[in-house]
C-alpha cells in the first residue's frame, strides 16, 4: 500500500459547511495511524506465509494448516489487513489532498507510489527468472513490462506479484477523487461526493452498468468512503450527516464482505467464517474512528513513524520474494525458523529499500520536477 505522511493540516475553528474558517496551528503527526498501517502490513504478510490453505505446494510443499496449527485459525484472517489499508487510505488521502491543487496531488501520489513500485517490479522479474518455483509459468516479457505502468488490470496483463491488485484499486480511487479535488475540497463538496460514489457502488451490481465496476466496486468504495467520512469527523467534528454517511458505508461494506467471504468459503475452500471477518473489519472501523474522534491523540511514540516508513516496500516485496526465501530455507531449517528468518530478512530489506532506494529517488524526482516547473512550459520550436 502507498505510504502517506500522516500529518494533519490546519483545522478550521468551526464547522460552517465550507471549510473556510481561519485555520489553527497544525496538529502533531497521527502516530496511531502509523501503528495501524504496520499491523495491516504484517497481517497480510503472515496470511500469505501461514494462512493460505491453497496454492502452496510449490512453496511449503504442505498445507500451512498442518505446519502452523496453533496460529492458522488466526492468520487465515490476515488478508483483511487490506481492508484496514483501504479505510486508512480514505482518511489520509483526503487529509493529504486538502488545500492542494490537482497538480500537486498527482505529483505527490506519483512520488509516493512509483519509485518503490518500480524497484519491486525489477525484483519480481529477477525472482521469477532466477528463482522459479517449478510449478507456475513465469509472466511474459510483455506482461512484465506492462507491470511498470501499474495498469495491468485494464491492459489485461498478469500481475508479477499478487498483491499488486490493490494498487489498481488505489489508483482508481485517486482518479475518482481528482474529480472533487478539481473544484476544491470543502465539507459539503466532499460529503456529497461520498454519497454519490457510494450510490454508484450500489448501482454497479446491476449488469447494465459495467463501467462502474472499474471505479465503484461496492466493498472497496465503502471502505474508502468510510475513511473519508472519518477524516471529515476529525477535521470538522462529528455530526448527524457524517454519522449517517459512515453508517451507510458500513452497511454497504458488510453486505459485500459477507457475500465475498461466503464465496471464498464455499467455492474456494478457504476455511474462514464470514461473520468473524465482518467482526474483524468492524474492529478496524472502530480503531480508525477512535483516531477521528481524538481518542488516540495521546499516542505519540515517534518510533512508530520509523516503523511505518518501510511498510509500502514491505507490502510490495514480501510475497514473491518471501516465497523464494521460504523455498530456499525450508528443508534446511524447520518451518518456524524459516518463517522467522524470512520475515526478519524482509523487514531489513524493506527498510534498506526505503532508505536507499525510495527516499533518494523521491528526492531526485521531486527536484527534477520542481526544476522543470520553474523553467515553465517549453515553447514550440520554430519552423
Amino acid at each position: 500500500m502507498s505510504q502517506t505522511d500522516i500529518k494533519v493540516p490546519a483545522q478550521p475553528d468551526a464547522q460552517d459547511g465550507s471549510g473556510s474558517a481561519p485555520p489553527r496551528a497544525p496538529l502533531p503527526r497521527l502516530y496511531a495511524l502509523d501503528a495501524l498501517r504496520v499491523i495491516a502490513a504484517l497481517s497480510v504478510l503472515v496470511f500469505h506465509f501461514t494462512g493460505v490453505d491453497a496454492a502452496t505446494d510449490a512453496n511449503w510443499g504442505v498445507n500451512p494448516k498442518a505446519l502452523f496449527p496453533s496460529i492458522f485459525p488466526y492468520t487465515s484472517y490476515g488478508s483483511y489487513g487490506v481492508q484496514l489499508f483501504f479505510i486508512i487510505s480514505g482518511f489520509v488521502i483526503c487529509l493529504s489532498a486538502w488545500d492542494r491543487t490537482p497538480g500537486q496531488f498527482v505529483r505527490a501520489r506519483f512520488l509516493r507510489l512509483f519509485p518503490a513500485y518500480w524497484f519491486s517490479v525489477l525484483v519480481a522479474v529477477v525472482v521469477w527468472r532466477a528463482l522459479p518455483d517449478g510449478e507456475r509459468k513465469a509472466p511474459s516479457v510483455s506482461d512484465s513490462l506492462t507491470n511498470l505502468t501499474m495498469f495491468q488490470v485494464p491492459l489485461s496483463a498478469r500481475h508479477l506479484v499478487g498483491a499488486y491488485w490493490t494498487l489498481w484499486v488505489e489508483l482508481t480511487f485517486y482518479l475518482i477523487f481528482l474529480v472533487v479535488l478539481w473544484k476544491g475540497l470543502d465539507y459539503t463538496r466532499v460529503s456529497v461526493f461520498c454519497w454519490l460514489w457510494l450510490l454508484a457502488s450500489i448501482l454497479v451490481q446491476q449488469d447494465d452498468v459495467p463501467l462502474l465496476g472499474i471505479f465503484a466496486q461496492p466493498l472497496n468504495t465503502a471502505l474508502f468512503v468510510s475513511g473519508i467520512a472519518m477524516y471529515l469527523m476529525y477535521r470538522f467534528g462529528p455530526d448527524l450527516k457524517l454519522w449517517g454517511l459512515l453508517g451507510a458505508s458500513w452497511l454497504v461494506m458488510q453486505s459485500d464482505l459477507v457475500q465475498h467471504a461466503d464465496h471464498l468459503r464455499h467455492d474456494k475452500g478457504m476455511d474462514r467464517n464470514p461473520y468473524v471477518a465482518l467482526a474483524l473489519v468492524t474492529v478496524f472501523y472502530l480503531l480508525v474512528l477512535a483516531v477521528a474522534l481524538h481518542k488516540l491523540d495521546r499516542i505519540g511514540w515517534k518510533w512508530l513513524a520509523s516503523a511505518g516508513a518501510p511498510v509500502y516496500p514491505l507490502y510490495l516485496l514480501h510475497e514473491e520474494l518471501g516465497w523464494a526465501m521460504i523455498r530456499t530455507l525450508y528443508g534446511r531449517t524447520g518451518a518456524w525458523a524459516t518463517l522467522a528468518l524470512t520475515t526478519l530478512m524482509l523487514l531489513v530489506l524493506s527498510w534498506l529499500v526505503h532508505r536507499f532506494v525510495e527516499k533518494p529517488s523521491q528526492r531526485w524526482l521531486r527536484a527534477r520536477l520542481a526544476e522543470e516547473s520553474r523553467r515553465g512550459t517549453p515553447r514550440d520550436l520554430p519552423g
